[in-house]
This record gives C-alpha cells, sequence and structure tokens, in this order.
C-alpha cells in the first residue's frame, strides 16, 4: 500500500483591496477606538470569557466618554453607569474580574486618574481573558485617560 503524502494546510489570505476614492461630497469614515477589543469580545468563545470582554468594552465605551472628543456630561455618565452595573449583574464573571470591571465603571463617572488607575487593575485581572492586543488597547486607553487628566485641571 503506497502512502498518500499530505501536504499541510496553508491558510491564505487574500489581501483587500485598496479603498476606492470617496466621492467629492461624502461624509469621513467614522473610525472605531477599540477595535481589537471589539474583535476579541465577538470571537471569544460563549460563556466566561465572551462576558468578560463584553464588559471589559463596555467598560472602555464608558472611559471614552469621560475624555474629548466624545466628554459626556457628568449626569449622562451617571446614566450610563447605573445602566452598566445593571446589565453587569446579569452577567456569570469570577469575583475578581465582576469587582475589577464594577470599579472602572465607578471610576468613569468622574474620570480622572481614578479612571486610568481602574483600568490598569482592569488589565491585570482579564491577562489570559483578553487577546493581547485587546489588552493592548486598554492599556493605550489608560495611558490616553492619565495624560489627558494630567494635563487637565
Amino acid at each position: 500500500m503506497t502512502a498518500i503524502p499530505v501536504q499541510p494546510a496553508v491558510s491564505q489570505v487574500a489581501p483587500r483591496a485598496p479603498l476606492p476614492p470617496a466621492p467629492l461630497y461624502s461624509l469621513e469614515p467614522v473610525l472605531f477606538a477599540i477595535p481589537a477589543l471589539a474583535e476579541c469580545a465577538g470571537s471569544a468563545t460563549l460563556g466566561g470569557d465572551r462576558e468578560m470582554a463584553l464588559a471589559a468594552l463596555t467598560t472602555a465605551r464608558l472611559m471614552l466618554a469621560t475624555i474629548p472628543p466624545i466628554l459626556l456630561l457628568e449626569a449622562e455618565r451617571v446614566t450610563r453607569a447605573e445602566r452598566a452595573r445593571s446589565w453587569l449583574s446579569a452577567l456569570t464573571m469570577p469575583q475578581p474580574a465582576r469587582m475589577a470591571i464594577l470599579r472602572s465603571i465607578d471610576a468613569s463617572v468622574s474620570g480622572g486618574m481614578d479612571a486610568a488607575a481602574s483600568l490598569r487593575e482592569l488589565m491585570q485581572v482579564l491577562t489570559g481573558h483578553l487577546s493581547p492586543a485587546a489588552l493592548t488597547e486598554l492599556g493605550m486607553l489608560a495611558e490616553r485617560l492619565r495624560l489627558y487628566y494630567e494635563q487637565t485641571p
């Protein structure tokens, strides 16, 4: 009996074609600030990792609202944080992750250096549950918050 040689499967990803030029009166494309975190949440398996990734994504979006260009009023941030806490209560995840996410949600109301510190804590707690790119985005957001609040009285 003759063995049939098996060639390893090679994944070939077709390169993306460049975007066509935008029409003269078109709107600028909207760039999402945390794409790796969104991709991590979308591709995680069902269960705890996906719920932690979704909670991290929600928390990051709340944090983005504390700095320009979004910079929501504090009353709006309070409402969003209350609703995020309510939503978080329905998720299943380890207690340390839940507590770190709750601290970050609370810090998103007032902003400041506490917000940056809570994001760094969240990064440490979620290491191993989020992709390296998602963790990097959380770190970059924490650094943006720190730099903004160092310059803002």
